[in-house]
């Protein structure tokens, strides 16, 4: 998926969750920081040396999930707040990639991957996923759960 259609997806779940948007759009973004545009991947991939590699791992959406309670119950709430949206936008990156043919890694090696292999990346496949999230956008603002205060930082 591309990152547009990240965006999207990260506002629309942090949104339905009565959670800040912001943290959740650069949560959706976060696990593409190991592309590497232009540069040949090695002949054998692990999850330390490829794109969706190991920042596309589900134990770091579990890590952070846990790192936002602990933070938010013991150390200060509105930081546990962000976090928690941020792992929310991370979670809706790795969901959406899973409907990619490449997927996501789920066990210590960069193979086996768990994909359901039904879009293909700026197909026409990514098109429908726009719409539904679209829709699902157009349908939070006019029913009030997203306005200008989901654009702060914490609600």
């Amino acid at each position: 998926m591309t990152a547009g259609t990240h965006i999207l997806a990260g506002i629309v779940l942090a949104s339905y969750l009565k959670l800040p948007v912001i943290p959740a759009a650069l949560g959706s973004i976060f696990p593409d920081v190991d592309l590497k545009k232009g540069l040949p991947f090695p002949p054998k991939r692990t999850l330390f040396n490829a794109h969706r590699g190991i920042t596309h791992h589900p134990a770091i959406v579990i890590f952070l999930f846990l790192g936002s309670i602990v933070l938010k119950d013991l150390v200060n709430r509105t930081a546990g707040v962000f976090l928690l949206s941020f792992t929310v936008g991370y979670a809706s990156h790795l969901l959406l990639d899973i409907l990619t043919p490449l997927g996501i890694p789920y066990k210590t090696k960069y193979y086996p991957r768990l994909s359901l292999k039904l879009f293909k990346t700026g197909k026409i496949g990514e098109l429908f996923v726009i719409l539904l999230l679209l829709s699902a956008l157009i349908y939070q603002v006019k029913s009030g759960d997203l306005d200008y205060g989901s654009f702060q930082f914490w609600r």
